[in-house]
């Protein structure tokens, strides 16, 4: 009897054996058929499985492995796929209880939201609603954009974080995606997920990472296009590493002045933006107006129309590596031109460069593919005027830049000191170049320097140099280097001439200096790669010359040698002073 019982207890439990693995093996098949029912009774679409469906303990849950949720028709590409996705069920789900999960884990999920031809949205449940909030936990997804009305596409990857959906169809997600090669903190929350593709949708959203931040708050919509509208912040200690987040392929190299901050009223169209009624500060520099990004094209272009209090043009001048007395030899960032397409338009109140300031100003710029030309026009602080184009080409190899610059009725000082690093004339007058240059670094650009130049100053003076005393110091001995600074200079009445351009070496005739008490004439070359000179100067006084002959100045521009123009003077220097005495006996002939 008891051997009765122990074989009828052993057969139950067998029996019970056979049923839980009879539910190991069907209650994740019968929970995902009650999913795959569930999604077509709240979204009208499918969910299928392409891989294996597993049984999960802690917690219970069911694996499905390659999952798809199907789109809007049969003909249309997936809306979801992952890798797994996990979703927590009860013992009840196992054996085919109906009940909507409250989360699902997706591995590498991947969403592709699709306006079709029709513009239609395939991310629209028409009639349809969830029954209860669904969170998705999202490890390594992406989501897909493409608007098949106007091939409109983009791209966010690398996504983890938490997706949270409720039944009035709602949506928020916070969590990190990778944005141009940058980890971005995402946080950001959505009205309707129906509405943007109708009027739109109000939508908050912030962005974070290490080279800057971005809010936005306002409207989404794809009823045409995908467009944002609505107030906008964009912050960063790095101008050029914030810029390149946005989709701006600026070289890491470049420096712009920083920290960087923009606010206004965001209204975008695709990938073109626009910033109405901005604010605008790059470290110093704060202008206000209108500014515009165009990431439609594999070049972006930026846009801008804007007025600022001052602008400071020393900052745009890069870095060439030069040394006292040496030309740089560092590679200029002429790639830069290529990377980036501009329009650009600037009042300015105050405009400065180097010693030169101006008040109200206008700079127009224009970049594209690669070739930049920029034209100013200013009022200078001392009543002159100055105008000016500057360009440069970054396609020929080498590279190519052309100045031209006109100023009239202004100090000569800060001009010839900005624009020439001649600092010791001082007068009011006028200045003209037009110059172009080949290569890749300012060396190079120095020694193919080619094109005129002239100036025309009246009642001014040679700081620190006494043209007079230089000629009569000559006569009797070879100068090495330029004598100590004079006090009193050299003064005159007018200074002019006109220069050509050639191989980076500058030749004049004619040169004049006119002054009450002496007068002279200058005529040589500049040579600008070995900042060097070799000179001719005859002078005047009183009508009669200084010296019967020329004095030469020839050698390092800083300090050449100086001596009278008389034969085999420097290899015979007695012999030479001796033939000079005979020219001009009287001491001041």
């Amino acid at each position: 009897m008891y051997d009765q019982r122990l074989v009828a207890g052993g057969a139950a439990m067998a029996l019970i054996g056979v049923m839980a693995l009879g539910m190991l093996l069907a209650g994740p098949r019968v929970a995902a058929g009650g999913l795959a029912a569930l999604a077509r009774q709240q979204l009208g679409r499918d969910v299928s499985v392409k891989g294996g469906v597993h049984l999960g303990f802690s917690p219970l849950s069911v694996r499905l492995e390659d999952a798809v949720l199907s789109g809007p028709t049969p003909d249309d590409d997936s809306f979801v796929t992952a890798r797994t996705a996990v979703v927590p069920v009860t013992l009840g789900q196992l054996f085919g209880a109906v009940g909507s999960p409250p989360e699902v884990a997706l591995t590498e999920p991947e969403f592709a939201l699709v306006v079709n031809e029709r513009g239609e949205a395939n991310w629209d449940f028409p009639g349809r609603a969830l029954s209860g909030p669904l969170r998705l936990r999202l490890e390594q997804g992406r989501f897909r954009y493409f608007d098949a009305r106007n091939s409109q596409h983009m791209e966010l990857a690398h996504v983890d974080g938490v997706l949270d959906l409720t039944p009035d169809g709602g949506a928020s997600f916070s969590g990190t995606a990778v944005i141009n090669s940058r980890l971005v903190r995402i946080d950001g929350e959505l009205k309707s997920l129906a509405r943007i593709n109708a009027g739109g949708s109000p939508v908050e959203l912030a962005l974070a990472a290490d080279d800057g931040t971005a809010s936005f708050s306002g409207r989404l919509s794809t009823a045409e296009v995908l467009s944002l509208a609505g107030p906008v912040s964009l912050a960063s200690a790095s101008p050029v590493a914030g810029l390149r987040i946005l989709g701006l392929a600026l070289p890491e190299s470049l420096v712009l002045p920083g920290p960087l901050a923009i606010d206004g009223a965001l209204d975008g169209g695709g990938r073109a933006f626009a910033i109405r009624n901005a604010t605008l500060t790059a470290g110093d520099f704060r202008a206000t107006g209108e500014l515009g990004a165009d990431l439609r094209n594999a070049r972006p272009k930026l846009q801008a129309n804007i007025a600022a209090d001052q602008l400071w043009l020393d900052g745009f001048v890069p870095a060439s590596g030069a040394k006292g007395g040496d030309w740089g030899r560092l590679p200029l960032p002429f790639a830069l031109l290529k990377s980036v397409d501009a329009e650009a338009a600037i009042d300015a109140r105050s405009l400065s460069y180097g010693g030169v300031t101006a008040r109200r100003s206008r700079l127009g710029v224009a970049l594209t593919d690669g070739k930049l030309e920029v034209n100013g026009a200013a009022q200078l602080d001392d009543g002159g005027s100055l105008g000016f184009t500057a360009k440069a080409d970054a396609n020929p190899v080498p590279p190519s830049v052309g100045l031209n610059v006109n100023a009239n009725a202004t100090d000569a000082q800060p001009l010839l000191a900005s624009l020439a690093g001649v600092n010791q004339v001082t007068g009011t007058g006028s200045f003209a170049a037009d110059l172009t240059a080949t290569g890749a670094t300012q060396e190079e650009l120095a020694g193919t320097l080619k094109g005129t130049a002239s100036i025309d100053f009246v009642n001014g003076r040679i700081a620190g140099l006494n043209l007079t005393g230089i000629i009569l110091a000559s006569k009797h001995k070879i100068l090495e280097g330029w004598p100590a600074a004079a006090p009193d200079g050299t003064a005159f009445t007018k200074l002019a001439g006109e220069a050509t351009v050639a191989d980076g070496i500058a030749s004049f005739r004619g040169l004049t200096i006119e002054g009450a008490a002496a007068s002279y004439m200058l005529e040589g070359l500049v040579d600008v790669l070995r900042q060097a000179i070799a000179i001719s100067a005859t002078g005047t006084a009183n009508g009669q010359p200084l010296l019967p002959v020329a004095v030469i100045a020839k050698g390092p521009w800083a300090a050449p040698r100086i001596y009278p123009d008389v034969p085999n003077i420097l290899s015979n220097p007695e012999g030479g002073f001796t033939r000079l005495q005979d020219i001009a006996p009287q001491e001041g002939n």
